[in-house]
């Protein structure tokens, strides 16, 4: 028996190039809307400056606002061609111990406490270092910043089979069950000054190192994010 399936081929061919187009809108309109606000701010304090108005003052916002375009743009190169870029054997749980010593000072400042439980001290993954650097200090940054009362963050280790699981815990407020399913979405974020792309890179930059990441939150109780590795 045969059976001619080119029409139904057609028609999924043309629905997923509709959810792509889809997307790409989502992301455009989302886009647009984060640089035009920090461009708004510009072209009104250059008015004001124009004007005679004191600068000194506008001068660090206008600067901030900068900066912030600059991280959007950033975050942006990196989720579109990927970059050739240098695979090498390193040592993940140095990385790990690296980023906590990075992030030590600004912890201590916010009354944070970092624990290593980490059941291995070496194990090799082929890797570009500085991402999964990237990756591990937004992680940390995230749980730091969780928690604006201190609290602790528990960084985990263990082997499972040929992989190595990698936890991040903290005791924050948590995350809400109706916007669980919106992490990791472009430019959503619960932060005031977020740009909702950190996660969204950073489940990319595992996703290229054919791991993958998950999170699990409750409210009053806190986060966990796993990697595997």
């Amino acid at each position: 028996m045969s059976e001619d399936i080119t029409d139904r081929k057609k028609t999924e061919s043309l629905l997923m190039e509709s959810e792509m187009l889809s997307a790409v809108g989502q992301l455009a309109a989302g886009i647009a809307h984060e640089i035009r606000n920090p461009l708004t701010a510009l072209k009104g304090f250059n008015k004001l400056m124009q004007a005679g108005a004191p600068n000194s003052a506008y001068l660090d916002i206008m600067d901030s606002e900068l900066d912030r375009i600059n991280t959007i743009v950033s975050e942006l190169l990196f989720l579109s061609k990927p970059r050739s870029v240098e695979f090498e054997d390193k040592n993940i749980i140095s990385i790990i111990r690296d980023v906590c010593s990075l992030l030590e000072t600004q912890a201590i400042i916010n009354n944070v406490e970092i624990v290593k439980q980490l059941e291995v001290e070496k194990y090799t993954v082929r890797c570009v270092e500085h991402q999964l650097k990237q990756v591990f200090i937004n992680l940390v940054k995230n749980a730091i910043e969780a928690m604006p009362n201190g609290g602790k963050i528990t960084i985990s280790a263990e082997l499972i089979d040929s992989s190595i699981l990698i936890g991040i815990r903290d005791e924050g407020h948590g995350i809400p069950d109706k916007i669980q399913a919106k992490i990791g979405q472009p430019f959503f974020t619960t932060k005031e000054k977020g740009t909702g792309l950190g996660l969204m890179v950073s489940q990319k930059i595992i996703q290229n190192h054919d791991g993958n990441m998950t999170i699990r939150s409750k409210m009053n109780e806190g986060t966990v994010v796993k990697i595997r590795l």
